[in-house]
């Protein structure tokens, strides 16, 4: 989705802030409905020069406003969410995933969006996390890389299905990593990529 490709804001040659820290500051927010800015700066784990920056930007987009309470959403970025269908959680996947916490990300009726979830992965694996798992739901949940089989896991995968909501056209993507920041950096990084691919 181009509204998340950005001139990014710079220091010395180095990003302050990266285009996914767009997306799950967007989530963060809602989830609080109201937030200050350091609690906002601890929660993206980028510091306070490049949140300021960060917040601005989100300003300019009319995706956020700022009160002596806090920042908030405005009309326009809830409803930006609502059309991408972003629903995210932390999960226990087990087996399915490469490391200990696992974060996940839904896409309403994006699975014309991936393929075999590898530039997912590296993409996640770029932010921090040690890799990403792409799902697509089909009547099923299946790997993205194997849509003609199902996750293997039938408990798991209903869980998540349910959990999710899941319908057909569906893309769940699920970050993993050492920490639960490093797994939530690297699905909203492949959350991103796949956003930005849209046609």
């Amino acid at each position: 989705m181009p509204m998340f490709e950005l001139e990014l804001a710079s220091r010395g040659g180095a990003p302050l802030f990266q285009p996914f820290h767009i997306l799950k500051a967007l989530w963060i927010i809602r989830q609080a409905e109201i937030i200050g800015r350091k609690e906002l700066s601890a929660k993206l784990a980028i510091g306070e020069g490049s949140t300021r920056k960060l917040i601005a930007y989100l300003e300019e987009k009319d995706w956020a406003s700022s009160t002596r309470q806090g920042i908030s959403l405005t009309s326009s970025a809830n409803k930006l969410l609502d059309d991408i269908g972003i629903l995210a959680s932390e999960v226990h996947t087990g087996d399915l995933t490469v490391d200990e916490h696992d974060f996940a990300v839904r896409l309403k009726n994006t699975s014309k969006l991936v393929g075999k979830g590898i530039e997912q992965r590296d993409e996640a694996m770029k932010a921090g996390a040690t890799g990403a798992t792409t799902l697509v739901y089909r009547d099923k949940l299946v790997l993205s890389d194997d849509p003609d089989t199902d996750c293997g896991m039938p408990e798991l995968c209903h869980k998540l299905t349910e959990m999710f909501e899941l319908t057909s056209g569906d893309v769940l993507i699920v970050g993993s990593g050492p920490t639960l920041a490093s797994a939530e950096d690297g699905a909203f990084a492949a959350t991103v990529l796949t956003l930005i691919n849209k046609k």
